[in-house]
Formats: structure tokens, sequence, C-alpha cells
């Protein structure tokens, strides 16, 4: 549905909402200033840092969950570049509000208590090693490896989620 002008224009498709930019869920659209509408366009601000570090926590918040850097990405192509993306992400890490989990992806402070890990064929190296070396490292010296140290986790966390229910 994209049409080549530069613009955001909505359509729905089962059910689901979705704009030209690839942000899948309008909550993040909403959060943006609107500086044009009429019935078939929308044009929206770029968000500069400060709104764009609110929207990626609004979006590990509303999954629920830690998120990847694909999904990150997915939902704010068009609205910020990779570059800046990780330079955000960093920032967040290093202010202690993001947590990289140790399979890669990202949640806020306190998922990483009852998150199960996922198995990824690749693992990229951490954005802020010395926080992952902090949080991760005892686990992973002890596994032996980042490989071990996930599927040792999540072993640990299935068990306690069997002895809960």
């Amino acid at each position: 549905m994209y049409r080549g002008d530069g613009c955001i224009h909505k359509f729905k498709y089962h059910g689901v909402e979705y704009n030209n930019i690839g942000v899948v869920e309008m909550s993040t659209e909403k959060e943006l200033k609107v500086v044009y509408e009429d019935e078939d366009v929308v044009v929206i601000r770029a968000p500069d840092d400060r709104e764009l570090e609110k929207l990626v926590i609004n979006i590990i918040r509303r999954k629920g969950r830690p998120v990847t850097w694909r999904e990150l990405r997915r939902e704010l192509s068009g609205l910020a570049g990779e570059d800046r993306l990780r330079k955000i992400l960093v920032n967040l890490i290093e202010r202690d509000i993001v947590v990289e989990m140790i399979d890669g992806s990202f949640g806020l402070k306190g998922m990483e208590i009852t998150y199960i890990p996922r198995r990824f064929k690749k693992r990229v190296r951490p954005l802020v090693p010395s926080k992952f070396r902090v949080k991760w490292g005892p686990v992973i010296e002890a596994t032996g490896s980042i490989s071990a140290a996930i599927l040792y986790l999540r072993e640990v966390k299935l068990r306690e989620r069997k002895a809960v229910n």
C-alpha cells in the first residue's frame, strides 16, 4: 500500500491495522506528533532521542516480554535507523532501564527474573559488554559458553515453572 509519496498511509489487513512504514501497532504512531492528517494521508514528525527512548520502553512494556533486535527494528522501521536505535538501546542499558538478556533480547529491568531464554542460531556480541559481563558473566563462566549458559538457564526456569504448577 506504499504510494511512493513519502507519507504514511493506513490500511487494514485481516483485522490488523498497518501503515506503510512497518509499524504494526497503531499505538506507536499515536505517541508521535501528527503534523498533518486528512482522509488519505497522515504525516507525523520523526521522534527525537527522548521520544524514541519512550517508544522503545513502551514497545517492550506492551509486548510484556523481552523483544529481539529484529522485532524492535520492525516496529521502528521508517522512524529510526539501526545506528540510532543501537545508540538508544546502549543509553537505556547504561542507565539500567533496559536489560540485555543472555540470548540477546532486550527487556525492562526485572524481566530477567522470570524470562526463559530463547535459543538463537547466532548470538551477536552484547551492546554494552561491561554490563553484560556483570549480569551474566558468572553463569557463562560456570557453564563454559553463552550457548551452554542459555541451555542451563532454560532448564532451571522450566523446572521452576513446573514446580509452581
